[in-house]
């Protein structure tokens, strides 16, 4: 399949629209690359890396031949998503920030917006409430009407940001904001991931209650969780499309169906942990741990409880997720507890309380300093 010839299909509104525009603008190459670079970044949020790649290389080189800063900065953009989405790259933030760096400067309105709104995600990503709540100001007020993929962006972030801090109730006008600009945009793979974010988000609160001992809903979001797979069929595919599996396991963990979670998760998590989410995934050792325990396999459940703990120790940076620490704690309790190492269990049972603390003082901080900055509703 042939990227440069645009032979790539979805079903996605925005997909379609984005090829009538390359079609209509076809005596205005420097327009049409700029159009381009949108559709293989789409093509990205879809799934479809290698098309995506093999369309960026072609305009990498155009632009060496005919030089336009509009151009550059779209791929800018387009490389830093690139590494976002295949691997949760370090190089994401600084090819996304130095897009909107030159945006601002060359009068990019648009792109200004669109580029900001995306750091303010990956600054939630990171925990960074300084840089999430900078980005989504600036990001909120380059936006003009017919912005809706930077505004559905930042909406997605503030929204993630609410609901972590404060709970959904809190996150819903942010919510509504994310799918109505989806919705006007079409763009599908916008709505899938709503879908997607939305069904984390509960999954973290069923998961934190269960591992905290707090009441809590049952883990009937397995079913919008199935209900992400096949919207993204139907659409074309999504970007990393690992992520529903481990989300269906971590909540079957929850509910004790612990060889469905472990098979998924020894599946899943080889290739999940090799392309970026170490960081993000230290909790679901102790999750297949757990598993282990409870399925007979005692020798492997230990070794892998006791390699999380080490694992663990590295999460103490400032962007760290708090969260994702005690959850880890907590199970770890669990995994020594059963195969009857008490005095392992008490320690991860200590470490679990001191994490969440910190955990319920991050997501207080959180909810006052984004109220302070103007940033619990969208304005009308």
């Amino acid at each position: 399949m042939s990227a440069a010839g645009g032979s790539v299909k979805l079903r996605s509104r925005l997909a379609q629209r984005l090829d009538g525009e390359i079609a209509a603008v076809g005596a205005m190459p420097a327009r049409a690359a700029v159009l381009q670079v949108q559709r293989a970044i789409l093509w990205l949020r879809h799934g479809r890396e290698a098309e995506a790649r093999e369309e960026l290389d072609r305009l990498h080189a155009r632009t060496l031949v005919h030089p336009r800063i509009e151009l550059a900065a779209w791929l800018h953009l387009a490389e830093g998503l690139m590494a976002y989405f295949v691997g949760f790259g370090g190089g994401a933030r600084d090819r996304v920030r130095r897009a909107q760096v030159m945006a601002r400067a060359a009068g990019l309105r648009s792109l200004q917006a669109l580029a900001d709104a995306w750091l303010a995600q990956m600054d939630f990503v990171g925990r960074d409430i300084d840089g999430l709540i900078c980005h989504a100001q600036a990001s909120l007020a380059a936006l003009k009407p017919d912005d809706h993929g930077a505004a559905y962006r930042v909406a997605t972030a503030l929204a993630s940001a609410w609901s972590m801090a404060a709970g959904e109730a809190a996150a819903q006008p942010w919510w509504a904001l994310a799918r109505q600009h989806a919705v006007a945009e079409g763009d599908d793979a916008g709505l899938a991931a709503l879908l997607y974010n939305q069904s984390q988000q509960r999954a973290l609160r069923i998961r934190h209650a269960a591992l905290s001992g707090e009441p809590g809903e049952a883990p009937a979001a397995l079913l919008s969780v199935e209900s992400i797979d096949r919207y993204d069929d139907a659409v074309g595919g999504s970007a990393r499309g690992d992520l529903t599996p481990l989300l269906r396991a971590q909540l079957l963990a929850v509910q004790g169906d612990h060889a469905e979670a472990a098979s998924l998760l020894e599946a899943q998590l080889p290739a999940a942990l090799a392309t970026g989410l170490a960081r993000l995934g230290c909790s679901l050792l102790a999750d297949l741990a757990w598993c282990w325990a409870n399925t007979g396999e005692a020798l492997r459940a230990r070794a892998l409880a006791d390699q999380a703990a080490l694992e663990v120790l590295a999460e103490d940076q400032p962007g760290c997720d708090i969260d994702d620490r005690a959850t880890l704690h907590a199970r770890l309790s669990q995994v020594y507890a059963k195969l009857g190492e008490a005095t392992l269990a008490a320690a991860q049972t200590e470490a679990a309380a001191e994490a969440w603390a910190q955990d319920a003082a991050q997501r207080r901080d959180w909810a006052e300093r984004l109220r302070a900055a103007d940033l619990a509703h969208p304005q009308k």
